[in-house]
């Protein structure tokens, strides 16, 4: 029987903070978008700008886009909000060529920076731990959605390792000390420990059926996470929670609300 060719370790790592920029899905821009950039550690961070309202941040996953986050605009344009949404480092129009989960947070606390008071913000995927470390740096925004987010990223480390076909207790090791050396700060990266500091109104939403990032996920968040309340639905993947009208009716519902949350779970199977 042939062994997999062993992957190196620290290859490995620089390629986990080095997105794949893929084809955007061919998503209309909804109409009076406002093109502008924000520079941000020697590159420009590009954003897209709609409405006159309070303003709500859109900010997708990994090796995604602005355009990932398309569907929330008009529903949120409808009740009266703004919608900024942009490309994080080394995503889709954006430059750069890696990004940390740091150096993305840095990038979208310049945008907020630029901007003003966020009424509120929605992370998908890699942008949950993106928005709770901007938002424990300082980020002013006032009510937080995660989607499909992620808890812990030393899990998803170890688990891309997995994938990737380095096992051995010693390479993992050294992938984790080449990605502190990148600018991960991995030690730190654990999501409850950031959200057991924000006291913003925060909305979790995660499908049971996510093969990239477990439910469990979502639950450890919700457990540190005071104010917040878990959605929990089914069917939806990672991805295509994104465009289902459920979700985005529960995310533009909860931003256009008023009134602080509990922090019960609510099943919607």
């Amino acid at each position: 029987m042939d062994l997999p060719e062993r992957v190196d370790p620290r290859e490995l790592a620089l390629q986990m903070i080095t997105p794949r920029r893929l084809a955007p899905r061919a998503i209309p821009l909804p109409k009076g978008a406002n093109r502008f950039s924000v520079a941000h550690e020697g590159g420009l961070v590009a954003g897209w700008r709609w409405g006159q309202g309070e303003l709500v941040l859109l900010v997708h996953g990994w090796e995604a886009s602005h355009v990932d986050m398309l569907a929330f605009v008009e529903p949120l344009l409808a009740r009266g909000l703004g919608v900024i949404a942009i490309d994080l480092p080394a995503h889709g129009v954006s430059e750069g060529v890696s990004a940390t989960i740091p150096h993305m947070a840095r990038a979208v606390a310049a945008v907020g920076k630029a901007c003003g008071h966020l009424h509120g913000v929605i992370g998908h995927s890699v942008g949950g731990p993106v928005l709770t470390v901007a938002l424990a740096g300082g980020l002013d925004a006032g009510r937080v959605v995660l989607i499909a987010s992620p808890a812990n990223y030393g899990r998803q480390m170890r688990a891309a390792a997995m994938a990737s076909g380095v096992v051995d207790t010693m390479d993992l090791a050294h992938m984790a000390d080449e990605l502190i050396r990148l600018g991960t700060e991995l030690p730190i990266m654990d999501l409850p420990s950031f959200a057991e500091r924000l006291t913003q109104p925060a909305l979790l939403i995660h499908s049971g059926d996510d093969r990239v990032v477990a439910i469990s996920e979502a639950r450890e968040i919700a457990r540190y996470w005071r104010g917040s309340r878990l959605i929990e639905m089914d069917g939806l993947g990672h991805g295509r929670i994104l465009g289902d009208a459920g979700v985005i009716g529960h995310a533009v519902d909860f931003l256009a609300a008023r009134f602080l949350v509990g922090d019960e779970a609510v099943h919607a199977l």
